[in-house]
């Protein structure tokens, strides 16, 4: 009786333990710290796969062409910011001390019942963040059928969109 009661009172934590976390927006910056922001949105065309990783590095020469000090995050089963013809939307924020950056490679898992695969496209989108300021990086597109991917400057509807999702930051 007792390992019933055990397992049953397990059996939520493990299923809670394995879920996939939300997307979390950090909303502030320290600017003691010299840190900054910068702020946009992820854009995917027919969503089509399982998880999406964009990683980020400082955009310093490195050896090997290895990048440094790397960031990422992952849109995987995140419910999306907004969704529309056909399209699927995610805000997003980077907070780091102030620099030069750059998103070095997305990432695209798919996972289906008897097939996982998993691709990578090198990318070199650069952006700055500077001290005490909230900077616009734009919408970055992906259309993965078509190999399309690009920046494109969205800054009024994203303002409206960040004012409804996360209304401490400002554009």
């Amino acid at each position: 009786m007792k390992l019933k009661s055990i397992l049953f009172s397990l059996a939520p934590l493990l299923i809670l333990a394995c879920s996939t976390p939300a997307k979390r927006l950090q909303k502030t910056f320290n600017a003691d710290a010299h840190e900054g922001m910068i702020v946009g949105t992820i854009c995917l065309d027919k969503k089509i796969y399982n998880g999406y990783t964009f990683s980020y590095c400082d955009d310093l020469p490195s050896i090997n062409d290895y990048p440094n000090d790397q960031g990422s995050f992952t849109y995987k089963y995140d419910r999306a910011d907004f969704k529309k013809s056909g399209k699927t939307y995610y805000l997003f924020t980077i907070v780091k001390p102030k620099g030069k950056y750059k998103f070095f490679k997305i990432k695209i898992f798919n996972n289906t019942r008897n097939d996982q695969s998993t691709l990578e496209i090198p990318v070199n989108m650069k952006f700055e963040i500077e001290e005490g300021k909230t900077t616009y990086f734009g919408q970055l597109y992906v259309n993965t059928k078509k190999k399309i991917y690009n920046v494109e400057n969205k800054l009024d509807r994203d303002r409206v969109w960040f004012a409804k999702k996360a209304s401490q930051v400002k554009l």
